[in-house]
């Protein structure tokens, strides 16, 4: 039954991610510039509900064949914390902790274009 949970909660997740970067995209600038580190490549966020055919994974590492034209919703992962509940925190990236409204409306603009 666990795995079932867990499951879910990973179908949830990626439609709340699928519905964020097609509809609320200044939630998602906001987002961005909230977000802090790099990726450490640990796939983790490749495997989410079911292992990306683009995901090449050695004992040393793991990275995308298709980086540089991976889909968006992979190119904003993670958008919040709720994301890196998803990979067990295994993620190197966090979120400033600071209010959006305290967020530039030239920080703004740079994510836009």
């Amino acid at each position: 039954m666990h795995w079932m949970n867990h499951k879910l909660t990973q179908a949830r997740g990626k439609l709340r991610r699928f519905y964020i970067v097609a509809f609320r995209k200044p939630y998602l600038a906001r987002q961005t510039v909230l977000r802090q580190g790099e990726c450490n490549q640990c796939g983790n966020c490749c495997e989410i509900l079911f292992k990306c055919p683009f995901l090449v994974k050695t004992e040393e590492a793991s990275w995308c064949s298709i980086y540089d034209n991976r889909p968006g919703q992979c190119a904003a992962f993670p958008i919040d914390q709720r994301c890196l509940a998803e990979v067990d925190f295994d993620c190197t990236y966090s979120f400033e902790p600071a209010p959006a409204d305290q967020v530039s409306a030239s920080q703004l603009l740079q994510i836009e274009t």
